[in-house]
């Protein structure tokens, strides 16, 4: 079920004022929510339910187990069941065809052609970002930076919560989780904020990003049949249209929440005024990109073992993170281009500061032998 569809403003309405029916009840309020939130996932294809259930099942017993177990050897055991069970589905379901593809292409640069064909798999929406949600639980918990909840209702509900189950923001256990042990009470300015910036999102997809679509569209499938300008008009279209279509769906998800008495946190930060590409990436997809910083960048060893190293995880992270946009041979080179890019920037900014600030001193300079 999409946020802009006509199922949803239907779900919504009805779902709306359930919620606050049972709201005081909190196990009755996380039931319902679940419920809900399933259903939600299960309009789309109800036999993905069984992953996203069984998924919140091992995360929620490895945590417990995590927790009880003091063995380092052990400790890593359970973590271990932990990242083969989620990646592996991720693995799986996204990345199977694209292995094959990639197997089969290496073989033809050799004049070989190997009789391999791709798989008829269908990728479960979200699974990317609930995947990135509940795993953080578990390495938080194996870090000693998180205990593990009793309440498996709430645990559930974090998993499935649908404002953000299928695109994000990729909430922390450690900031959503604890919302499902309180009740709110019914805040009119909070539930109209709320409704205001769902319309804001609305208005950020459906008006501006899929109108964009069109018109990049029409460019892009047919690049032969324009010119240079048409080309350079359509990717400067391109680039407010990924934004509006994702920080769009961003809000309704912040926004819905909100009005439910949640709080997400925010993905978004005016990407496009950022003055580098590292700022760039502080200010974009934020919770996957702070995702990425403490569960991969900081483990392999952040900035901690030299420069080069340094340099090296930062390709590292970006590389997998174009990985994680799409499985296509375009999102790997994107990644990469991405690294190299803020690795040459990470590399080249210091001196250029350097000669900045000497061209200054020597025009100051410059400039005060004038008046002399």
């Amino acid at each position: 079920m999409l946020f802009n569809s006509i199922d949803f403003a239907v779900f919504f309405p009805i779902f709306f004022v359930l919620y606050w029916l049972v709201s005081d009840n909190l196990k009755l309020r996380n039931i319902f929510l679940l419920v809900a939130s399933y259903f939600f996932y299960g309009w789309w294809d109800w036999r993905f339910l069984f992953l996203i259930a069984f998924s919140s099942f091992v995360d929620y017993y490895v945590g417990k187990k995590l927790y009880e177990t003091e063995g380092k050897a052990k400790r890593k055991r359970l973590l271990l069941v932990s990242l083969l069970v989620n990646l592996g589905f991720l693995v799986y379901f996204k990345y199977t065809n694209f292995f094959i593809d990639t197997f089969v292409s290496s073989f033809k640069l050799f004049g070989e052609n190997l009789e391999i064909s791709t798989l008829n798999i269908i990728l479960p929406v979200g699974i990317s970002f609930y995947t990135f949600q509940t795993l953080s639980y578990t390495i938080d918990i194996y870090r000693k930076q998180l205990k593990p909840t009793k309440d498996a209702l709430s645990f559930f509900t974090f998993v499935a919560f649908f404002p953000q189950l299928v695109a994000g923001p990729i909430e922390r256990a450690s900031h959503l989780l604890p919302q499902f042990y309180k009740t709110y009470k019914f805040n009119y300015k909070q539930v109209k904020s709320g409704l205001l910036l769902v319309a804001f999102g609305l208005f950020k997809k459906m008006v501006i990003a899929d109108r964009l679509a069109i018109l990049v569209n029409q460019v892009y499938n047919n690049p032969t049949d324009h010119g240079g300008l048409d080309l350079i008009i359509a990717t400067v279209f391109f680039a407010f249209q990924i934004y509006c279509d994702f920080s769009g769906y961003s809000d309704i998800a912040i926004g819905l929440a909100r009005t439910m008495g949640f709080d997400l946190m925010k993905n978004f930060d005016s990407p496009y005024f950022s003055k580098s590409i590292t700022e760039f990436w502080r200010r974009w997809h934020i919770s996957l990109s702070t995702w990425f910083r403490d569960y991969v960048y900081i483990p392999l060893g952040g900035s901690r073992k030299g420069t080069y190293r340094t340099y090296a995880n930062l390709f590292i992270v970006f590389f997998v993170s174009g990985l994680w946009h799409g499985a296509a041979i375009t999102f790997v080179i994107w990644g990469a281009i991405h690294g190299l890019i803020i690795v040459l920037e990470k590399a080249f900014k210091p001196k250029l500061h350097g000669f900045l600030k000497t061209i200054n001193f020597n025009l100051n300079s410059a400039g005060s032998n004038i008046f002399l």
